[in-house]
């Protein structure tokens, strides 16, 4: 992929939960959620309920249509399963630990102690926040800069070669709400009484 076309993505500085691990080409598969990955399993609690409640939304829908009584309290308990599962995740020490990254539906950097080898391969998983969703992928490494003012500090750029569209619709969802939470932001600093 050019520069030209990594940078027609949507893209924007985030904080996240980020986690890396290296792996060998031989071991990628098309499946960065599979048991091989040792993908944290409270880490995904939030993005399999996210699943399960679009799986089930036509049928809220419907239910409601036919029953608003039973709808509304259907919804109310989906909330109630919600919030529990954000409290448990939330206060999860290590999960809640977050870095700086650039993120895009092709790809991420972030900054590394250590240099990573150019071509070399790393299992991602990234928990965004508020929402708690998170992503397993499979990049590449395809940059690894020093940081001049910095002795032991690389930036890191990483193109997802396996990310599953659901994902990458995520991700893009998330900078999108991100980047309209942000104008709404700025324009109340700017609001009325300036």
């Amino acid at each position: 992929m050019s520069e030209h076309e990594r940078r027609d993505f949507y893209r924007m500085e985030d904080r996240v939960h980020l986690i890396r691990t290296p792996i060998e080409k031989h071991l990628i598969s098309d499946d960065p959620y599979s048991d091989r990955y040792n993908v944290p399993r409270q880490a995904l609690l939030i993005s399999q309920l996210q699943a399960i409640d679009n799986e089930s939304r036509d049928l809220l829908r419907q239910v409601g249509d036919y029953n608003r009584a039973l709808g509304s309290y259907l919804k109310a308990l989906e909330e109630k399963i919600d919030l529990l599962a954000r409290y448990v995740v939330s206060h999860d020490k290590e999960l809640a630990q977050k870095e700086t990254v650039n993120l895009s539906e092709g790809g991420i950097s972030f900054y590394n102690s250590a240099p990573l080898t150019e071509g070399s391969y790393l299992h991602l998983i990234i928990m965004l926040f508020p929402s708690y969703s998170t992503i397993a992928a499979i990049g590449q490494v395809r940059a690894c800069e020093k940081i001049d003012d910095q002795p032991t500090l690389y930036r890191i750029g990483v193109e997802f070669s396996v990310l599953l569209e659901q994902d990458r619709k995520l991700i893009v969802r998330h900078i999108r709400r991100r980047e309209s939470q942000t104008i709404r932001e700025q324009a109340q600093k700017s609001g009325p009484n300036k």
